[in-house]
């Protein structure tokens, strides 16, 4: 399984990514940027982007293996990928005879 998560503006080092009972947790906050321009701070009259805490939660199936879950961040992505458990892969049975 994979998650993509869009997170422009936000840096990946202040997103917290637990796992708990089968349960993915992604929370963080994106801060306003404080723009300058000769010393003085310019006022927004529209901005495209939301600011504040998010908060995700994803219940997990039971075949994934929450042992091995990984987390990268790139270019305002973060994407978490969670493998089956190798039980939970099917395999092929030969036939005899």
């Amino acid at each position: 399984f994979e998650l993509y998560v869009d997170l422009p503006g936000v840096d990946t080092a202040k997103v917290d990514l637990t796992l708990e009972d089968g349960v993915l947790t992604i929370s963080g906050e994106r801060v306003p940027e404080a723009v300058e321009r000769n010393g003085q701070e310019l006022q927004y009259r529209r901005t495209e982007r939301g600011h504040g805490r998010f908060y995700r939660r994803f219940v997990l199936p039971d075949t994934a293996d929450d042992d091995n879950v990984k987390a990268t961040g790139r270019n305002g992505v973060l994407t978490v990928t969670i493998p089956k458990q190798a039980r939970a892969l099917p395999r092929r049975i030969a036939i005899s005879g």
